[in-house]
């Protein structure tokens, strides 16, 4: 019985920490390989300056910066994924157990 309470804890966790990580992280997801400066295409070269961080930031930052927030939207998803099929497996787990 503890067991089945922890994977449903377990399967709600995984559920929201991916939530949050995709759609935290969904700009760079759905953007696929474009490269933005506050909603501006940037190219190579080009420098991204902004006021309320106070500093500036390259090309080249930036695209690793959407690359590292795409791969993370992206973990996010399978975590909520898994969390998602180990709600399904317990469904199944307990309509077994009931007939």
């Amino acid at each position: 019985m503890a067991t089945r309470r922890w994977l449903t804890v377990l399967a709600y966790v995984l559920v929201i920490v991916g939530a949050a990580m995709f759609f935290i992280n969904a700009e760079a997801v759905l953007n696929g390989s474009a490269v933005e400066c506050d909603g501006s295409a940037m190219r190579p070269g080009q420098w991204c300056s902004s006021f309320s961080g106070g500093g500036s930031v390259s090309y080249d930052e930036e695209k690793k910066n959407e690359a590292r927030g795409e791969l993370v939207g992206y973990v996010g998803v399978g975590l909520g994924s898994l969390g998602i099929l180990l709600f399904v497996s317990h469904g199944i787990a307990a309509r077994r157990r009931t007939r």
